[in-house]
């Protein structure tokens, strides 16, 4: 039972990455002629093209999206405290809100992946990939406003440690806020 319910907890995890990389993706513009930008695009895109025809955009904001982002999350939810724990039940109006949590959670937790896997290639490939470029152009956006205010020391760049321990902050408040439900999530 713990092996499909770490299967089933995955598989709803890496879906709203997915879904977050998206919109992340279409919020900031990055290049669309990446192979990793067209993997999310092409995966996605049976399912949100449809959408899209029943829930039309209202102006930039993507609503088919950030609805299937909102449902993902609602399941995940649901299935998580339903086979996480023993005495919760299958629904309860509180789960609408738990959901907004799986999706922090969720941004949280890519935003650090994001994070440790630019700063590896930085070492590695040294901005002569196309995920390199991917990653810069995804993780920028959160550390240029640090890096205004902390410039590099020398070729010391701590903008990624900062933007890392207000991640690493902000997860222990979830904790303290939330407590069981978000080390479940």
């Amino acid at each position: 039972m713990a092996a499909l319910f770490f299967l089933g907890k995955t598989i709803l995890t890496v879906c709203l990455y997915i879904l977050i990389l998206r919109l992340w993706m279409q919020r900031i513009r990055v290049n669309f002629y990446n192979p990793f930008t067209q993997f999310i695009v092409r995966i996605t895109q049976p399912i949100i093209g449809p959408l899209r025809r029943l829930i039309p955009a209202i102006g930039r904001f993507d609503t088919a999206t950030w609805i299937l982002l909102y449902v993902v999350a609602l399941i995940k939810v649901i299935f998580v405290l339903y086979y996480g724990t023993i005495n919760a039940p299958i629904w309860n109006i509180d789960y609408l809100f738990f959901a907004f949590a799986a999706i922090a959670h969720a941004l949280g937790h890519l935003l650090f992946w994001l994070l440790l896997f630019r700063a590896i290639l930085s070492w590695v490939s040294r901005g002569q990939s196309t995920a390199d470029e991917l990653l810069t152009q995804l993780t920028e956006p959160l550390v240029t406003p640090i890096r205004r205010i902390v410039p590099p020391i020398g070729v010391i760049d701590i903008s990624f440690m900062i933007v890392v321990f207000v991640l690493i902050f902000l997860n222990m408040l979830a904790i303290e806020i939330f407590g069981f439900l978000w080390i479940l999530l």
